[in-house]
């Protein structure tokens, strides 16, 4: 196991976790939407400042032994698409670069299921980009399969 301590997230905490989770976000994107990426960034930032205050949403951080950031799982409560049944989300989950390869993102994510069951929830959820493989295995590791597919074609 990783020397983290995993543990809410702090409210001087949340702005730079919603500033790494819009980075992210950018760095997902494909060409035709990194021709926009300052307006995707400022709108990104602006839905998640509606989005962070939703009851139900926690967060958790991985912190190293000397006190950094090592890590943060955001957790929170959504329904399934057609049946509308309560789940436990994740929403986003990042492992800093220099933390990386460690099992932090492991534990954070066997915390946040932790989370899911102590709420009640029977499942949880996330969505991972096709291109991130890494992220991709640790989820398959953890149990988590396939439900949904979004599918696009450029013209």
């Amino acid at each position: 196991m990783p020397e983290v301590t995993i543990r809410v997230a702090r409210e001087d905490e949340l702005l730079a976790i919603k500033r790494l989770s819009v980075k992210q976000t950018i760095l997902e994107l494909d060409e035709d939407e990194l021709k926009e990426k300052e307006r995707i960034e400022k709108e990104a930032l602006q839905r998640l400042d509606r989005f962070y205050t939703r009851p139900g949403n926690e967060y958790y951080v991985a912190e190293a032994e000397n006190g950094e950031m090592a890590g943060y799982v955001w957790f929170g409560i959504s329904e399934k698409p057609f049946s509308g049944m309560r789940v436990g989300w994740i929403y986003d989950i990042e492992v800093l670069p220099a933390f990386r390869g460690r099992g932090i993102g492991e534990a954070l994510m066997k915390h946040a299921l932790k989370v899911g069951k102590e709420r009640g929830l029977s499942e949880t959820g996330l969505m991972v980009n096709q291109k991130n493989r890494v992220a991709w295995s640790l989820y398959e590791k953890l149990g988590f399969q396939t439900e949904y597919r979004i599918m696009g074609k450029r013209d």
